[in-house]
């Protein structure tokens, strides 16, 4: 029987990997409801801008031309651009906000437990135990935080453990294998900026040690390596950091909120729930620390880097690193970061690492240990069943489906926005649920005490003095006017954003700017027409090219190489 398993290993993982993530969203397809968060409005509205664009085939990679009000601002360039384009195109898939719900969950769930199972297998783990810490890992808060809040980080979460195998290749082969970290980086930066910057963290303790104990020849083929995947990293985003700091470089944006009570918000605050979800992770949590200080001289020096950087996560993702101190004075990182509970996504692998290494050393109690851990990861299935079935049944008895907190604006009752999320008219649901996040928006002149969401909710979303529709690919508002009458346009201006009002294209001065962008144009009488496009870059094709046409050398050499040595091993 065990020689069966062995040799059938390559089905029945996947099976177990599908079945688990797909037995994870159960209650959402038995009560046919959805889970709406805080962030679900405004990813959301990302992802439906992409969607229309593959289907109308309007491409407009910086302006919004049908999400976020139809504003002309820009979100998608600045936040994974390649990765909204696929969850665009899930969406048309879908065809529903709830079928996508319940999809981009259960690919979520896969994603996840892939990524945890390959990670632990590249560190020598059992199948078993490294089959059932990966399920476990789907069921932790660091993956529900998209079932839950739709919270995007959950999708660097996944891809997070997957990302961090160079480390341990280099540790275990003492080489950089450049188009792996080059490969590695770029996905997860693709993807969640501020996951690769966490999987940057988890890789210098770890080069830094090794590197240390190297020859001077070792070191210079290493700096050799490194330098290669850093130019192959730099050519697979260079579509992000480049329009980045082209953007940044050309306006001033609105960075998202500064959380000004940061400090409460750690794993031992507000967010204590990180912990316990599931309530197996905190079991397993405790019981590493005791084995780590029982064992801590016993263990060997690659493995006391992982403890310490894993405590270092850990420490970072509660309120006693001073956090709050940091964003009183203006620490640009602590301002980044906004909640400390993000540094328990990497605590939560490195966690899950340490205990299958752990356990694999127990060789008498395998099978045992394997049994339990496959509990715990029951365990967590069930309390994440209970969970989202609270979830439903409470906003069923509260009559609101998403919550309506500060700056959340909702039209309708719980009845009417639960229909519109089983529409295939997917605008219907946006425009009852609004969120004036006003993220990256360019700011002109002095904010001051203003408050930007009021401000966005003001000049874009309630004002509706002018009809917006599509032209040929562009953005056009007209509207009825006096002569000379001055019109505030609920669209964004940025520097290249170019204005045509009645055939004619205006200078700067041709129009004043509010504190956000929106611009005020003098009407002639009658009907006015004004068309929106956007100035882009000379170099924006060779950027958004060169990504995809170096990782289709890459997998061609990878191919050739496979082909060359499959040929060898022939003869």
């Amino acid at each position: 029987m065990k020689q069966f398993f062995k040799s059938k290993e390559k089905l029945w993982v996947p099976l177990i990997i599908v079945a688990f993530a797909v037995l994870l969203v159960t209650p959402q397809l038995f009560t046919r409801k959805v889970i709406l968060g805080s962030d679900s409005v405004f990813h959301y509205n990302r992802f439906y801008e992409a969607a229309m664009q593959l289907k109308n085939g309007n491409f407009s990679y910086f302006l919004s031309l049908y999400g976020f009000q139809q504003s002309g601002r820009i979100v998608n360039a600045l936040y994974g651009p390649f990765f909204a384009y696929l969850q665009g195109g899930l969406v048309l898939i879908s065809g529903t906000w709830f079928r996508y719900q319940i999809v981009s969950r259960i690919l979520l769930h896969i994603l996840a437990e892939s990524s945890m199972y390959a990670l632990l297998k590249q560190c020598k783990v059992k199948t078993t135990i490294a089959l059932s810490l990966g399920l476990l890992y789907a069921t932790t808060f660091s993956i529900q935080y998209w079932t839950m809040r739709q919270g995007f980080s959950s999708w660097g979460a996944a891809l997070l453990p997957f990302c961090f195998i160079p480390a341990i290749r280099y540790i275990f082969y003492q080489k950089v294998e450049p188009i792996r970290l080059a490969l590695s980086m770029a996905l997860i930066f693709q993807v969640h900026v501020l996951s690769a910057l966490m999987l940057v963290m988890m890789y210098i303790p770890f080069y830094l040690y090794t590197f240390v104990t190297l020859s001077v020849a070792k070191k210079k083929e290493t700096f050799l390596q490194v330098f290669i995947a850093v130019i192959l990293f730099l050519l697979l985003t260079v579509n992000v950091w480049l329009i980045l700091l082209y953007l940044r470089g050309t306006n001033h944006l609105l960075d998202p909120f500064i959380n000004r009570e940061i400090g409460k918000n750690g794993i031992d605050g507000t967010a204590r729930y990180w912990l316990y979800t599931p309530i197996s992770l905190m079991v397993l949590l405790v019981l590493q620390f005791v084995y780590a200080i029982l064992n801590w001289k016993k263990l060997a020096k690659w493995k006391k880097i992982l403890h310490f950087i894993y405590f270092i996560f850990f420490f970072l993702s509660t309120g006693l690193f001073p956090w709050q101190y940091l964003v009183e004075n203006g620490n640009t990182f602590a301002e980044l970061i906004q909640f400390p509970f993000r540094f328990f996504v990497p605590a939560t692998i490195l966690l899950l690492a340490i205990t299958g290494l752990t356990v694999t050393r127990f060789v008498n109690w395998r099978k045992s240990i394997a049994v339990l851990l496959f509990a715990f990861a029951g365990i967590g299935l069930i309390q994440n069943m209970m969970d989202t079935t609270d979830r439903v049944k409470t906003a069923a008895q509260d009559g609101e489906l998403i919550t309506i907190v500060k700056h959340t604006y909702v039209e309708g009752d719980y009845q009417t926005i639960s229909l519109t999320m089983n529409d295939s008219d997917l605008s219907q649901f946006l425009n009852l649920v609004v969120k004036p996040t006003p993220d990256y928006v360019p700011i002109y002149g002095t904010i001051g005490k203003q408050n930007t969401y009021a401000l966005y909710y003001e000049n874009i979303v309630t004002n509706q003095k002018a009809e917006k529709l599509l032209e040929d690919g562009y953005l056009v508002l007209t509207w009825q006017a006096a002569e000379g009458e001055k019109m505030n346009l609920p669209i964004v201006v940025y520097k290249d954003s170019i204005l045509t009002l009645n055939g004619k294209e205006l200078d700067k001065d041709d129009y004043n700017l509010s504190t956000i962008g929106t611009p005020t144009v003098s009407s002639q009488e009658g009907h006015n027409k004004l068309v929106l496009s956007y100035n882009e870059p000379g170099w924006l094709f060779v950027a958004l090219l060169t990504p995809i046409i170096v990782l289709a050398v890459i997998c061609l050499q990878c191919l050739y190489t496979k082909i060359n040595i499959k040929k060898v091993t022939t003869r």
